[in-house]
């Protein structure tokens, strides 16, 4: 996976292109949580929030909005609709406390997988990985490989926090942002592309990209800061 890293101001639409994704390409899910223009979870990504909030309760985590659990109480858990994960190689995601509270007590986030694709059903969750709730301000992309038993046709994928066992209920704050299921089926030998308008299947996200006209020669060009590779 590559992830571009752009300096400037946020581009508005419609030069900044849309990364909202399900079953593309390239990425079996992309998400990086601006692409609504309503400010909302796309439903046809995401089947279950609880206790979770779309927007910049803890400043930004990436870039613009991201999906945040602050409530005290109440089990913290993001849950995506039924995928076909069987060309899914790894899992890629932004997980920070940004400007809000965190805690060295806390309960870990748990990131797991469910084979059974009907919501309804009795859901037997297996964990990809047990991950610390933040202890900084830092915002750190993690990557999980996908194991095989995970790649199949029906596949939930979810963050989830149980309940702290203390009366006064969670301590932190932390959000989700820019999250990535690549689909490996398509890997192109040579990417080329000159920005006019960006091709969103070379590039997996924007944070704080800005999209220009150029003064001269009036060819779009962004602003290239660093080219991080995974």
């Amino acid at each position: 996976a590559q992830q571009l890293c752009e300096q400037g101001a946020p581009t508005e639409s419609p030069l900044r292109p849309n990364l909202a994704e399900l079953h593309g390409k390239h990425a079996v899910l992309r998400d990086d949580f601006d692409s609504s223009i309503q400010g909302e979870l796309d439903p046809n990504i995401w089947s279950e929030c609880s206790n979770c909030e779309v927007g910049e309760q803890c400043g930004v985590l990436m870039h613009g909005r991201a999906v945040t659990f602050c409530e005290h109480f109440g089990e913290r858990e993001l849950t995506t609709v039924p995928l076909n994960t069987s060309t899914a190689s790894v899992l890629q995601f932004a997980l920070g406390s940004g400007s809000c509270r965190f805690s060295y007590s806390d309960p870990s986030i748990t990131v797991s997988y469910s084979l059974t694709g009907n919501t309804n059903s009795s859901d037997d969750w297996i964990t990809l990985d047990k991950i610390r709730a933040p202890t900084n301000s830092s915002t750190v992309v993690h990557l999980l490989p996908l194991p095989h038993p995970s790649r199949a046709e029906s596949v939930r994928l979810r963050w989830s926090q149980e309940n702290p066992h203390r009366p006064e209920g969670y301590e932190s704050c932390w959000g989700l942002d820019n999250v990535l299921l690549v689909n490996s089926a398509h890997r192109a030998p040579l990417m080329e592309d000159n920005l006019d308008p960006p091709d969103t299947a070379n590039w997996l996200f924007f944070p704080g990209a800005t999209v220009k006209v150029h003064q001269q020669t009036l060819i779009q060009t962004s602003f290239i800061q660093s080219l991080i590779y995974f």
